[in-house]
C-alpha cells in the first residue's frame, strides 16, 4: 500500500504543476487521485496512529469506511498537536512528550531523552532520528508541534515548488521565456528530476531578504529555510536562531533566572537592536541592487510595515529593480491587537521599496498543512489540488456549496506521517469557480479567526516583542 500511495501522491504533484501552468490539468482525474490518497491514508492512520485509531473506534469507522464517512466523522481539530500537558515541558519530562508525540506520528518516537532540558534540544534529538518538528504558537504560548518524517517533508517541498514555480515564472518573465521555462520544468518530471532541480539556483537573478531569523522551526522560519537555496544569495533580518524555549518563556513567563536571561537576550536582539537590524538588512539590499540583482523579500506584514517605517524615518528609499517581489505571510494582526491595512501597506511598499502592487504577493498556509497558497491579483487564495478544502458550520458539520463561509478544514493528500484530516480555527469565505486569473477550483476570499480563538501566526509572534 505504501508504494501505491507514493505513486498517487507523485501523480498529484504533477497534476499541481499542470494546474498552475494551465497546461493539461484534468480536474476530475485530480479529484480521483485525491480521494484514493485519502482512503489509503485513512487506512495508514488506523494502522500507525494510536489517537486516530481510538477516535475511529469511538465513531464506528473502519478500514473500509468511504470518503463521505471519513469527511463527516474523522475530521480532527488542529488542537490535537497541542494536546500534551504543559507540565511535561515545565518539568522537562521529554519521555512523556515522546509518548504523546507517538500518538500523533505514524512511528514510535523512541529517542533517548538523557540530557535534554529544552524544547530545542528535544526537537534537535528528534531530527537526528528522522522526525522533523515544525511548531506554531498563539497568545497562550502553547505550542502546536507537528511531526513529519523525511519522506513527507520532501513531498511537501516538491509539491510547493511544482505549483509555485509556474506561478512565479508568469510574474517574473515575459510570456515566451516563461513558456520555455515551463516546458523545461515539465520535462524534469517525474519527481527524481524535480528533486534535483530544487537543489539548484532556480532564481539566480534574485537575492532574497528574509524578515526573520537565520534558523528555527517556527512558522515562516520553515519556509525561509526551504526558499533560501533557490536564490543567488540571501540574508536575514536577525542573524541568530529563534529559540523555541525563549518564545515559550516570552508568552508564558520566565520562572528561572536562566529563562529570564534567555528572554532578555532575545528581546534585546529584537527590540533593543531593532533599528540596527533593519539598517543592516537595508544596506545588504542596496548592495545586491547595486550588483544588478532583483530582490525577493519575504516576511510578515508587521515586519514589512517596520521596514518601510525605518526607511521613512531615515529619509531613505530603495529603488529596487523591476520585477522585484514582496511576499507577505503570517497574518495581518499582531498579539497586541494592531491590525495592518493591506491597501496602506501595499502603498508603503511601493513608495519606499519601488515594488509595484502586482508584485506584492501574499501567501496563506499553516504549520499543519503541506500547501502554501498564493493570493492572485483578483484577491483569491487558490487552493492547489493536493488538498480537499472543507467548510464547517458552528456544529462542525461540513457545508456544501460554491460560495460558503465557516471554519476552514482540509484533507491533505500528502500528509502520511501525521493526521491530515483537520479542522482549523480559521474562519474563511470560500468560493469555487473559474477565476479571471486563469486558475480553476476552490479559492479563499477572506480569512479570519473563529470567535474565541487566540491570535496566531508569525506576525503576532514578532509583534509580541514590543507588546
Amino acid at each position: 500500500m505504501e508504494e501505491r500511495l507514493k505513486d498517487i501522491q507523485n501523480s498529484l504533484i504533477k497534476a499541481c504543476h499542470c494546474w498552475a501552468s494551465g497546461k493539461g490539468f484534468d480536474p476530475q482525474k485530480a479529484q480521483e487521485l485525491r480521494r484514493k490518497a485519502i482512503l489509503l491514508n485513512h487506512r495508514h492512520y488506523l494502522d500507525g496512529l494510536p489517537l486516530y485509531r481510538k477516535i475511529a473506534r469511538d465513531e464506528g469507522c473502519h478500514k473500509d469506511s468511504d470518503f463521505q464517512t471519513i469527511k463527516e466523522k474523522m475530521m480532527l481539530s488542529t488542537d490535537i498537536f497541542k494536546s500534551y500537558e504543559q507540565s511535561w515541558l515545565d518539568d522537562n519530562n521529554y519521555d512523556r512528550m515522546n509518548e504523546w508525540l507517538s500518538s500523533v506520528f505514524h512511528k514510535k518516537a523512541d529517542i533517548d531523552t538523557a540530557g535534554i532540558n529544552t524544547i530545542d534540544g528535544w526537537i534537535a534529538r528528534l531530527e537526528e532520528a528522522g522526525i522533523r518538528i515544525s511548531y506554531s504558537s498563539g497568545t497562550s504560548g502553547t505550542f502546536s508541534f507537528v511531526p513529519r518524517d523525511k519522506e513527507d517533508w520532501e513531498l511537501s517541498r516538491k509539491a510547493n515548488i511544482a505549483y509555485l514555480a509556474p506561478l512565479l515564472i508568469n510574474l517574473i518573465t515575459d510570456k515566451e521565456t516563461g513558456n520555455h521555462l515551463l516546458t523545461a520544468f515539465a520535462n524534469l518530471m517525474p519527481m527524481s528530476g524535480l528533486l534535483k532541480m530544487t537543489n539548484k539556483k532556480m532564481l539566480p537573478g534574485y537575492d532574497a531578504a528574509f524578515l526573520g531569523f537565520k534558523s528555527g522551526r517556527m512558522g515562516n522560519q520553515a519556509l525561509i529555510e526551504e526558499f533560501a537555496p533557490l536564490f543567488n544569495d540571501h540574508y536575514c533580518l536577525y542573524d541568530i536562531e529563534i529559540s523555541g524555549s525563549a518564545l515559550r518563556c516570552l508568552r508564558r513567563g520566565a520562572s528561572t533566572e536562566k529563562e529570564r536571561k534567555l528572554v532578555a537576550a532575545l528581546k534585546d536582539k529584537i527590540t533593543g537592536q531593532r533599528e540596527e537590524n533593519y539598517l543592516r538588512l537595508i544596506d545588504k539590499i542596496e548592495k545586491s541592487t547595486g550588483k544588478g540583482q532583483k530582490i525577493f523579500i519575504f516576511g510578515a506584514p508587521y515586519q514589512f510595515k517596520e521596514l518601510c517605517e525605518i526607511l521613512t524615518v531615515d529619509n531613505r528609499k530603495l529603488d529596487l529593480k523591476e520585477k522585484s517581489i514582496a511576499l507577505l505571510g503570517g497574518g495581518w494582526k499582531s498579539f497586541d491587537g494592531e491590525a495592518v491595512s493591506r491597501d496602506i501597506l501595499v502603498e508603503m511598499i511601493g513608495e519606499t521599496l519601488n515594488i509595484k502592487p502586482e508584485m506584492v504577493l501574499e501567501g496563506y498556509s499553516m504549520t499543519e498543512t503541506s500547501a502554501l497558497t498564493l493570493r492572485c491579483s483578483y484577491g483569491r487564495f487558490h487552493i492547489p489540488p493536493i488538498v480537499v478544502p472543507l467548510i464547517f458550520d458552528a456544529a462542525l458539520k461540513p457545508i456544501e456549496g460554491d460560495d460558503i463561509k465557516g471554519a476552514f478544514g482540509f484533507m491533505d493528500a500528502l500528509a502520511t506521517s501525521h493526521p491530515g484530516f483537520l479542522i482549523s480555527n480559521d474562519y474563511v469565505h470560500m468560493v469555487s469557480s473559474q477565476c479571471q486569473c486563469g486558475l480553476c477550483g476552490p479559492a479563499i476570499l477572506e480569512i479570519g479567526r473563529m470567535p474565541g480563538s487566540e491570535v496566531k501566526g508569525c506576525g503576532g509572534i514578532m509583534g509580541s516583542f514590543s507588546a
